[in-house]
């Protein structure tokens, strides 16, 4: 991977890109409170890829520059299309968002349908206010935890994240190695919850002409199954997997089937 920098509306956003330059785009947008160096476990995982992979920091994670103003989705959306823009130029990309991530991707291909060839949502929702009331329920004392150990929400609630809690801490280990030698932002944290707070776009989706894939877990204790089931409904051209025995956490716990969908688009 080699990282380069953009500079969008005052902030400098960071990317990572590898492969082939003739090669398709993949773009992987990562889930609330993660950089693009998430996905790296899920790429390792799948091996070489015929795609030339970007990999996007939002900003205020990873090596982008924080925001120190509130944003929404739409923003994120935008600094995703300026990334594009400098990476593979106007070429239409496969967009990959894992839940937060694929919520931004909602409003790239919605702003910006030219920058998108085909959607992956895996573990989405088209409103930002659909958190399961497990999670809910779990989230002071899990937000607690996590300020006064200096470290991402996400750290401190693996358990909700994948099927057999008992396996989390070895299926996320890679992911929390990440994590751990990343900067972490509580301010920017409290952005992205806000952001996602105003993200209701159904009524909008059928604008989408390209092709989708949703992607949800059947066990899924974060965003309740039935988003991904509202979800792939408002698209034209959507298909729906429902993976079985599977949490929140589909780019671990079912890296091939991921990569399928992947396939299917590209």
């Amino acid at each position: 991977m080699r990282r380069h920098w953009v500079v969008r509306d005052g902030v400098r956003l960071s990317y990572q890109v590898a492969g082939d330059p003739s090669d398709r785009a993949l773009v992987l947008l990562a889930g609330y409170g993660r950089s693009g160096s998430s996905w790296i476990p899920w790429l390792d995982r799948v091996g070489p890829l015929p795609f030339r992979v970007v990999l996007v920091d939002h900003r205020g994670t990873g090596e982008s520059a924080r925001s120190l103003r509130p944003y929404t989705l739409a923003t994120l959306a935008d600094d995703v299309a300026a990334v594009l823009r400098d990476s593979v130029g106007d070429a239409p990309a496969v967009v990959v968002g894992e839940s937060m991530g694929g919520m931004v991707a909602q409003h790239l291909a919605l702003r910006h349908p030219a920058s998108v060839g085909g959607l992956v949502l895996s573990a989405s929702s088209a409103r930002g206010d659909a958190v399961s009331p497990e999670f809910l329920r779990s989230l002071p004392l899990t937000v607690a935890a996590a300020v006064s150990k200096n470290v991402s929400v996400w750290a401190m609630c693996d358990r909700l994240l994948v099927h057999d809690a008992r396996n989390a801490r070895e299926l996320l280990a890679p992911l929390r190695q990440i994590q751990r030698a990343e900067p972490y932002s509580r301010l920017n944290s409290l952005l992205q919850a806000v952001a996602m707070s105003s993200h209701r776009v159904a009524a909008r989706l059928g604008a989408v002409r390209g092709p989708v894939e949703v992607l949800v877990g059947a066990d899924d204790r974060v965003l309740a199954p039935r988003n991904s089931h509202v979800l792939a409904r408002c698209f034209p051209h959507a298909r729906l997997t429902v993976l079985a025995d599977t949490g929140h956490a589909i780019p671990f716990e079912r890296p091939a089937e991921l990569l399928h969908a992947v396939r299917r688009l590209g």
